[in-house]
């Protein structure tokens, strides 16, 4: 049975409780007594979010950490874990994140115009000065690392390439936090939540395949990032001496 003080919450919000309450029966029957049966409004969120999580996907940890204790705050809208990049976090890359991302961010074409001196320095303290002068000073686009990448071991990079623009097509990924503020939090409907389940499970395959990228040019940063731009400028001079040839046009 419900403590006093989750009685009382109940009849001080008796129409976000029912909301709430329905929410757990929707999605998580086999929880409801445990959930609905917790001291307090917190802590019945707190275990409807790790329940949640367990079934679906995470939602964000102030709700699974006891941090919330409205209703209300959940029942609005699904509060998802945006996990797209931000203006703020791209400028993090550059002193603050591992040196495989760092290197592949440099290989990309940047959405803002100040950070390739900086995100230059940081790279050079894994690769030589030589290395980083044969990429173009723009970085290469997604939709040519794709092109020229999709195919082979290194498509990673193409995928790093659509996170940074936030171009993925993967509602978490191209979702940062100002974004989801800006556009609201996604409502609770069971359509909702199977599609943004697969999202998550895509999103996740999707950063694995760039962290195992990233992680293999840690290895030997100056020897694989070589390598891997050899690859990337080959891949580029073939389709352009089938332009200069044939007179085709790369996809």
């Amino acid at each position: 049975m419900p403590s006093l003080s989750s009685l009382i919450a109940q009849l001080e919000g008796a129409e976000e409780y029912q909301e709430f309450a329905a929410l757990v029966r929707e999605l998580l029957p086999e929880r409801e007594q445990d959930i609905l049966g917790m001291s307090t409004p917190g802590e019945q969120i707190a275990v409807f979010a790790q329940s949640f999580e367990d079934r679906y996907f995470p939602l964000d940890d102030s709700f699974k950490y006891g941090d919330v204790e409205s209703y209300s705050d959940l029942t609005r809208g699904i509060p998802i874990v945006p996990l797209g990049l931000s203006y703020d976090d791209y400028h993090e890359i550059t002193w603050d994140w591992r040196e495989g991302y760092q290197l592949m961010t440099y290989l990309v074409e940047s959405p803002y115009d100040d950070v390739r001196a900086s995100l230059a320095e940081a790279c050079l303290e894994h690769v030589p000065r030589s290395l980083l002068e044969r990429v173009p000073d723009e970085g290469f686009s997604p939709a040519e690392l794709h092109r020229l990448l999709d195919h082979s071991s290194y498509r990673g990079l193409a995928l790093w390439a659509d996170i940074v623009w936030g171009n993925t097509g993967n509602a978490f990924l191209d979702t940062d936090l100002e974004l989801l503020w800006q556009e609201g939090f996604p409502a609770w409907d069971r359509e909702t939540v199977e599609n943004l389940t697969r999202e998550w499970q895509q999103a996740e395959v999707i950063q694995r395949e760039v962290l195992d990228l990233a992680k293999w040019l840690e290895q030997d940063p100056a020897e694989r990032f070589g390598e891997l731009l050899n690859f990337i400028l080959e891949r580029r001079r073939h389709d352009q001496r089938q332009v200069d040839s044939q007179g085709l046009s790369p996809l």
